[in-house]
């Protein structure tokens, strides 16, 4: 985009459209007629504002939008110019601010300029809140990088997507019917066997989801990950990295004295010459046959706002072995 130097002494309101707005307009990538539309002076209709109760016969109050953005014919935004000897005050943002709030507009942001200067604002946040970017024409080229990440079509699309009316049975208060883990962790406190690595360790959920099967109940997928290279290794033969624990909850509880419980038990065969973490000696052996293990896993929570949160218990039992080793600790995923 070129930034030519001009006199704004001698210029009207349309030279600020034709020579700043639309270059600019086209230089972040939205045209007419295609997926990212411009919409030039659209006129819109409001019922006429009064003290008493509005007839029928009340006149209707126009107004006219100058630009309206529309990034993938879903998002909108707009731009209100001005003469460059108009102050850009709040009767500026509030009138910018109705075109944008507009009930067939229902744009995202609005923009207002006089050339000279440049402000944006988000709409949502009210006609009288601050801007959130402003800048002079003199910083529009240093400062274009930065409008290019709130305005482009591909920005506006990301901070702005469609959102999907979610009818199902919520997951809990406040929760869509299928949620997302963002996070979380499993803080263990004792294990059977008293060794001191599991001891205070801190097993991290990175990833996961809460939702229905098709009898209704819940069920929980967690990804977890171990700071110890060995204990991971163990825990992706054995499954503990990606944990699935069903419940016979059809919702997750919010009462302490009735929590919700999700467990799952899987029966896994370490193969003979398999390299594995002994627990109880915390080295590295090689097994000398096959090794039958039952792995069986408890968590025991109620909803706290957004967080899940309670106890955690883990077994594993080595078969035909007196190897049992039970860790037990405290757990939290934060649900989004």
């Amino acid at each position: 985009m070129e930034f030519p130097i001009f006199n704004f002494t001698v210029m009207g309101e349309a030279d600020v459209r034709e020579e700043i707005v639309a270059p600019l307009i086209r230089h972040l990538g939205y045209r007419s007629g295609t997926g990212h539309n411009v919409i030039r002076e659209q006129t819109l209709s409001y019922p006429k504002v009064s003290l008493g109760r509005q007839k029928n016969t009340d006149p209707l109050v126009r107004g006219r939008a100058d630009y309206i953005c529309v990034a993938g014919k879903q998002v909108h935004w707009v731009v209100e110019a001005k003469a460059p000897d108009a102050d850009l005050d709040q009767p500026s943002e509030e009138q910018a601010w109705t075109y944008a709030n507009h009930p067939e507009i229902r744009a995202v942001y609005f923009c207002i300029t006089n050339g000279r200067e440049f402000k944006l604002f988000q709409t949502n946040r009210g006609p009288s809140a601050e801007a959130i970017f402003s800048c002079t024409y003199d910083e529009l080229a240093e400062k274009l990088s930065a409008i290019e990440n709130v305005l482009a079509p591909a920005s506006v699309l990301r901070d702005h997507p469609l959102q999907e009316v979610d009818v199902g049975r919520p997951i809990g208060p406040g929760l869509r019917s299928i949620v997302r883990i963002t996070n979380g962790s499993i803080s263990f406190d004792t294990n059977s066997i008293n060794l001191r690595p599991l001891m205070g360790m801190l097993m991290s959920i990175t990833d996961g989801s809460v939702e229905r099967n098709e009898q209704g109940r819940l069920e929980a997928h967690l990804t977890a990950v171990v700071p110890f290279q060995g204990l991971q290794s163990l825990n992706e033969k054995l499954g503990l990295n990606n944990m699935h624990l069903l419940s016979t909850s059809e919702v997750v509880s919010t009462d302490q004295t009735n929590p919700t419980v999700f467990e799952s038990t899987r029966h896994v065969v370490l193969p003979q010459g398999e390299v594995v973490l002994d627990m109880m000696t915390w080295k590295q052996v090689t097994l000398p046959m096959n090794i039958a293990t039952v792995v069986h896993t408890m968590a025991t929570g109620v909803l706290r706002g957004n967080e899940f949160v309670g106890d955690f218990e883990g077994i594993v039992i080595y078969q035909g072995m007196p190897q049992r080793i039970s860790m037990r600790g405290k757990f939290r995923v934060h649900l989004a």
